[in-house]
Order: structure tokens, then sequence, then C-alpha cells
């Protein structure tokens, strides 16, 4: 195994940065620091914790492999992290692959301004609660459905565990497609979908000020009849606890 694929950058502060670094380097790992999880495109392998690490990391775009820490359910505790990254150190120095999942990142276009990147949800709210808005929900074949509700999300499958469901939308595994919810829908009925591809969602009323929400981080205020696209536009490889490989196995082999 060349040194270059042992190097290993641990991004993130919390109370766990510095025993995983001490387990790192006890797993014969090179540590490489990064000024940041954003210039995680330099290390092969890259220790992320908690969930805006894990989204910088991811959204830089690299071509090695990300191991989740935190509290979603596809992501690690401390010793599953230390395991999985003895798993990659291993398969790099027998020259053997090892089984990882890829996760979308979704860009997010409203037609003024650069996109923005998104690796867990993306939701159109009204900017006061309990205020509800009119919004046009399409779809890539052209189906369009209209809500009138205080917003809509759009979660990838490792975002789906978190707002998404919250707000009554589906757990999604890897693979599996976007679901997209009304967040406080005007209806006794709730419909979600599950799109596989690029949605399109638009303010069709105009009146409540309605904003652009990024993994948690308020961005931008719509302009109502401007659709906002959003769709996946990168697969970053990530390190994956055993049941979410397996299941993600068992759905490619029923698939072939």
């Amino acid at each position: 195994m060349e040194a270059s694929e042992r190097r290993v950058a641990v991004v993130g502060d919390d109370g766990r940065a510095s025993t995983l670094r001490d387990a790192v380097e006890g797993a014969g790992a090179d540590l490489t620091d990064l000024a940041s999880a954003s210039d995680a495109a330099e290390a092969p392998i890259v220790v992320a914790l908690g969930d805006e690490a894990i989204r910088d990391a991811a959204v830089s775009a690299p071509d090695g492999t990300v191991i989740p820490v935190g509290d979603r359910r596809l992501a690690f505790d401390r010793d599953g992290a230390v395991a999985a990254l003895r798993e990659l150190l291993d398969a790099a120095a027998a020259g053997e692959r090892v089984a990882r999942v890829e996760h979308p990142v979704m860009a997010v276009t409203d037609g003024t301004a650069p996109p923005a990147k998104a690796l867990f949800d993306v939701a159109l709210v009204t900017s006061e609660p309990a205020r509800i808005s009119e919004f046009a929900v399409e779809f890539t074949e052209r189906q369009t459905e209209s809500v009138r509700a205080d917003g809509v999300v759009v979660a990838t499958p490792l975002g789906s565990d978190g707002y998404a469901n919250a707000v009554g939308g589906p757990i999604v595994e890897p693979g599996g497609g976007f679901p997209v919810a009304p967040i406080a829908p005007f209806s006794t009925r709730t419909d979600t979908w599950v799109t596989p591809d690029r949605v399109r969602l638009t303010v069709e009323r105009e009146g409540e000020p309605v904003a652009i929400v990024v993994d948690g981080e308020r961005r931008s205020v719509v302009a109502p009849h401007r659709p906002v696209a959003i769709e996946p536009v990168d697969r970053v490889a990530f390190a994956a606890p055993v049941a979410a490989r397996e299941r993600a196995d068992r759905k490619h082999s029923n698939n072939s």
C-alpha cells in the first residue's frame, strides 16, 4: 500500500475529535491536517464528525471515502468509525475493494445565483411560522402537484431520517430516490412522494415571503412563480455500517 493511501483526515470540532485522531494513528494511518472539511478532496479518507463536517466534506466532492460520525442512522459511533477505517486500510493494503455506499449531493438553483449544494435536504418554507402559501411540485415526468402548506422539503436518502421524516416523509434507503413532503399542509390528507431524479418547486402565490433553506441554513427569499430546481449533481462514496451495506446489496440483487 502506498503511503498516500494511508492518509486520513479527521474533521469536525467536538469532544470526539481528539480521541478519534488518536485512534486513527493507532490504526496505522497517517493523519493529514486540513484547514477545514471543505478541503476534504485532498485526503483519500475523511472521518467527519457531526452534520456540518459531514456536509462540508461531501459537497467538496472528494474522490476518496467519507466516514460519517454522528447520530444519523447511516452514521457511525466512535468505535464503528475506527472499525470502518481499519477495514478500508486493510483492503487498500491487500489491493482489494471495500463495498461503499454512494450518497448524492443535490444542486439547488433558482436562476438568480450560483447553485447551492445540499447533502441532507432542501426546503422552501414561509418566513413566518404557521403562515400558509401555495406550492407547485413538478417531477421529471412533467407531473405537477399543488399543495397549500407552510412549505415543502426535498431530502436525499442520507437526510431522509431528518426534517423530511419529521413532517411525514418516508425514510429512504441509499439509491431509493428523493422523498418530497409538504410541511404542515392545509389538508386532512397528506401526500408525500419519492422522485427518482430532478424536482422543481415553485411558489404559486404572492404574499407570504418564502425562504430557501439548504441543510438547515437559510439562503435567500424565493421569488413567486420562479421555479427552484433541485437535482443530483455528484455522488460521494461513504463507508456504511454493515446493516446498511447489506440492505443496499439486497436491493441491488433484487433489481438484477
